[in-house]
């Protein structure tokens, strides 16, 4: 994982680090992790595609940034992210690539298979966090407290202060099973405030709305232990999107892109198999 930094259109670092396979001539898988994830936490997927494919994958824009900086209006909005992913790919020389959207990640995919389709070989949109908060069955527990613990944060510096102290100590679940890194965001006051206006700025994008006109063909991917993103949303988007196909894992979490020789890693490798053969 070869990590390097660009600087956007709008004068903010970038973090981004390429994996590039052993044989020349391989396929480009584009990951794009949840906000707020450092590039390590993607080392495992790198590392376990690496084989047959090389990688490229990127931090979110600012959240994570080590400044106290204020944040300007308008800079978490959809198009700044789908900007952001362009220049980004435009760094590798490649032309096309497989994109792979996790957790929020798979709102920017869907933004960025409307934006840029020409780019995008296949779709996957793995554990995709798509915001139906208007639909209850499309709401877990989990995702509608994150929504009001982030929602109060953004208001203003008083309820930053009172949420930031209400997590400092808590975690939303039980963190036997997540990977080291996830709570992040909510580890400083400064990333906390980042990460609030990203959120809302991102949940007022209608997500169903991009899925109906997506043309590539996608896999959805979900699991019934996933508590966080659970499988009627994902099935909502699959039925939007007129060339998808949706896998339920009923043992899968909503990490499992993010842990060593995961179910769901295999998952994807035998779908691009399944697409083009390129074992030889």
């Amino acid at each position: 994982m070869e990590k390097k930094t660009l600087q956007s259109f709008d004068g903010i670092d970038i973090n981004y680090a390429i994996t590039k396979s052993s044989r020349p001539g391989k396929p480009w898988i584009a990951l794009i992790i949840p906000f707020g994830l450092k590039l390590e936490m993607a080392r495992h997927f790198c590392e376990f595609f690496q084989p047959h494919y090389n990688s490229i994958v990127w931090e979110t824009r600012s959240i994570l940034e080590d400044s106290e900086r204020n944040i300007t209006e308008n800079e978490f909005v959809l198009e700044n992210h789908v900007r952001d992913l362009k220049d980004v790919l435009d760094k590798s020389g490649a032309k096309s690539f497989i994109m792979v959207g996790y957790c929020s990640g798979a709102g920017i995919a869907l933004a960025a298979a409307n934006r840029y389709p020409n780019i995008i070989n296949n779709l996957i949109l793995a554990h995709g966090e798509y915001t139906m908060l208007h639909d209850s069955a499309c709401t877990t527990q989990f995702a509608s407290e994150i929504d009001s613990l982030l929602s109060l944060a953004a208001k203003d510096e008083e309820h930053l202060n009172l949420v930031f102290e209400k997590i400092k100590g808590d975690r939303f679940e039980d963190s036997s099973n997540r990977p080291d890194g996830i709570d992040l965001p909510f580890t400083k006051k400064e990333f906390l405030r980042r990460h609030a206006a990203n959120y809302l700025s991102y949940k007022s994008s209608d997500f169903e709305h991009l899925a109906e006109y997506v043309s590539h063909h996608t896999l959805i991917l979900t699991g019934e232990r996933d508590v966080q993103a659970n499988v009627t949303s994902s099935q909502k988007i699959a039925d939007l999107i007129s060339n998808s196909e949706i896998y339920i894992d009923p043992e899968a979490d909503h990490y499992g892109l993010l842990r060593e020789d995961s179910s769901t890693m295999i998952t994807i490798w035998n779908y691009l198999y399944e697409q083009q053969p390129i074992f030889a």
